[in-house]
């Protein structure tokens, strides 16, 4: 394995563990729709950017199209929505665990969307994440609420990625990226208008530092490495390094934002990375080609 695609790697995941500590920050000066529309429009200007260095800025093929309006309106605009409100309500740490219970609605989507058999070890998988969920809805620390917003912010990305698997796009995912972050512009500008009449986002040193690393570090550079270092690495590598995203948002969490790190928390962590560990090696076993990484 590449050793610059390791550290590559490292750093990525490290970048995306940090998003959901720092949009806790610029949501000390903003409103979490308005906050969500304006990352999601810095991004397409970022995206935008290096696709166009790149040379393939060009309108969606006809076949592209299912991908962008998954990516766009499920994964990236519905995700943020939810996930940027839950984070008023419930900490950074256990708020991605709980964004990170993905493959566990790949499940029974697969199943009765796609006709996918789930075997023994992806039924004990879901088994352990719900008793995981279970453990982390805990109304002390986290409202009924907050944990919903992120179950289905959850299922959204998961939607999204059933989409992905049952399409054949033309173009590179990554390709597709100021297009997708576009469509989620769109999509977050008339909710935040409608569930935030009277709210922005203030322009402080909070919410601007937030806003430039989410919209041009944590977001766009972060996803087009995560697709670069996905090709050079085996996929088990990938699957289960991955799980080190939710591992570093709960550290930073801890030490920057002062959530408590109970024994409680601990448990329902372990469980849904054990559910996602079984997930994840159980899809990176078989000999198949790799896939894309898009907006996280």
């Amino acid at each position: 394995m590449p050793r610059a695609a390791l550290i590559q790697f490292a750093l990525v995941v490290a970048i995306f563990g940090a998003a959901a500590p720092v949009i806790q920050v610029g949501l000390v000066d903003a409103t979490p729709t308005w906050f969500a529309f304006w990352r999601a429009l810095l991004s397409t200007a970022t995206t935008a950017a290096l696709v166009g260095w790149r040379g393939g800025l060009s309108v969606p093929a006809r076949a592209d199209v299912p991908v962008v309006l998954a990516v766009g309106v499920c994964q990236i605009g519905v995700f943020f929505a939810l996930l940027h409100l839950a984070l008023t309500l419930v900490p950074a740490g256990r708020a991605t665990l709980l964004a990170y219970t993905t493959q566990l609605w790949l499940v029974p989507i697969s199943a009765f969307a796609l006709g996918e058999r789930p075997g023994p070890r992806r039924l004990v998988a879901v088994v352990l994440g719900l008793v995981g969920i279970m453990v982390l809805a805990d109304p002390a620390a986290a409202p009924v609420a907050g944990v919903l917003l992120l179950l289905a912010a959850s299922l959204s990305w998961a939607v999204a990625i059933a989409v992905l698997r049952a399409t054949r796009p033309a173009a590179p995912l990554v390709m597709l990226l100021p297009w997708q972050f576009a469509l989620a512009a769109v999509v977050l500008l008339p909710a935040a208008a409608v569930l935030e009449p009277a709210g922005g986002v203030t322009l402080t040193a909070h919410s601007l530092t937030a806003l430039a690393f989410l919209g041009v570090v944590g977001g766009p550079l972060a996803t087009w490495a995560a697709n670069s270092v996905s090709r050079a690495l085996p996929a088990l590598v990938t699957s289960i390094g991955f799980l080190g995203v939710p591992l570093v948002s709960l550290a930073l969490s801890a030490l920057f934002l002062g959530e408590a790190v109970t024994l409680r928390l601990v448990l329902g962590a372990g469980l849904i990375l054990a559910a996602l560990v079984v997930l994840a090696v159980r899809r990176a076993l078989p000999a198949a080609p790799g896939s894309g990484i898009t907006g996280r």
